[in-house]
């Protein structure tokens, strides 16, 4: 009893620590590029409600909030029908810089999340075991391989699948999960020689009431060295990006049911899971890690979406204004992004129901 409470607050420990990390990230890509432009700061925050304690500085006030569950950076002139404050004297509004501008400090806060990724994965792999890193050299297959039979042998370098190119060991994972459940063709370099084994048919399994295509083979360990190094630390990230990207696309054509959409309890259940399956205090780490990177990389992504209130929904008006030659009505503005909170707040109250009715 004593070990399953312990385990439940240490997950939620260590969710709450990683989406604070990532969201401060978010929020200091928008705060530097906001500075670099000299757009007025009132507060940079980070968590959300009551302070904790808070910092005056030369520019504007830095927060720490009771909540760490979020943050945010005001801004002057960041909601055009805003009444000015008195310490807003002298400050440049958001809402007075140039569209292009307004674009980019919008623009950085999914943009540094996406660039955290790279920079993190780079430091993982350097130091990352070289039996962690797979390459794309097929070692050996399971028992009645499914794949095998279809044509792979043992020695196989995988260089595409269904038409797209393969890096790392992730590419070959992603592909073969969001495609595989229909035959493939899959590029290999045998013996010097690079040949294409036509419609190959991969196992197919369940995960979180998705069906995914399946890998029956096992790969080398890359060898760990200098170039290999570069290589992976720049194709893992860019691997997690397609795969975010093209998972994104699949939801919206409604491949996905209900059971695969996730909030931070659905998160914070896979974050436990992976603390309880690693074997020791190194492994959990390395995975904890690489799941911070895929939920960086999917914060930046779904920032991007032209959805209002949400990064991109604010780039959307900025377009729609350099369209139009001038700005929406205020009014219109505020009344369109209220709609849009209230169905986002719905959104994620559901599927944390949802979440948490899972866990029982």
């Amino acid at each position: 009893m004593l070990t399953n409470i312990f385990s439940s607050v240490w997950t939620i420990l260590v969710t709450i620590f990683i989406f604070g990390i990532l969201i401060t990230i978010h929020e200091l890509g928008h705060y530097l590029v906001a500075r670099a432009f000299k757009v007025g700061i009132r507060e940079f925050s980070v968590g959300m409600g009551p302070a904790i304690h808070t910092w005056k500085c030369k520019t504007n006030k830095v927060s720490i909030r009771w909540l760490p569950i979020g943050g945010y950076v005001s801004m002057v002139g960041e909601n055009p029908d805003e009444e000015p404050e008195p310490e807003d004297e002298g400050k440049a509004g958001l809402n007075t810089k140039p569209i292009w501008q307004r674009i980019l400090v919008v623009l950085a806060g999914p943009l540094t999340n996406i660039l955290f990724a790279f920079v993190v994965m780079a430091l993982l792999v350097t130091f990352m075991p070289s039996n962690r890193i797979g390459s794309t050299i097929i070692a050996e297959f399971s028992a009645d391989s499914a794949t095998q039979a279809a044509g792979l042998a043992p020695g196989d370098e995988i260089v595409a699948i269904d038409g797209t190119g393969v890096h790392v060991f992730n590419d070959i994972n992603y592909l073969v999960a969001l495609r595989g459940r229909n035959p493939l063709d899959v590029t290999v370099i045998r013996n010097g020689d690079e040949i294409v084994i036509k419609n190959v048919q991969f196992p197919e399994s369940v995960s979180g009431g998705v069906a995914m295509g399946d890998i029956d083979f096992k790969v080398y360990a890359a060898n760990k060295t200098f170039g290999e190094v570069l290589h992976q630390a720049f194709w893992q990230p860019v691997s997690i990006v397609k795969m975010t990207v093209e998972s994104l696309f699949r939801a919206v054509r409604g491949e996905y049911g209900w059971a695969a959409v996730s909030g931070p309890v659905g998160v914070g259940e896979q974050i436990g899971e992976v603390i309880s399956a690693t074997r020791n205090f190194g492994d959990t780490i390395i995975s904890l890690v690489m799941m911070a990177v895929l939920i960086s990389v999917s914060l930046g992504i779904f920032n991007l979406l032209p959805i209002p209130v949400l990064d991109g929904g604010h780039i959307l008006f900025y377009v729609i204004e350099l369209i139009r030659g001038k700005p929406m009505k205020p009014k219109t503005e505020a009344a369109i992004n209220t709609a849009f909170m209230i169905l986002l707040l719905g959104f994620m109250l559901f599927v944390t129901v949802k979440d948490v009715v899972g866990l029982f």
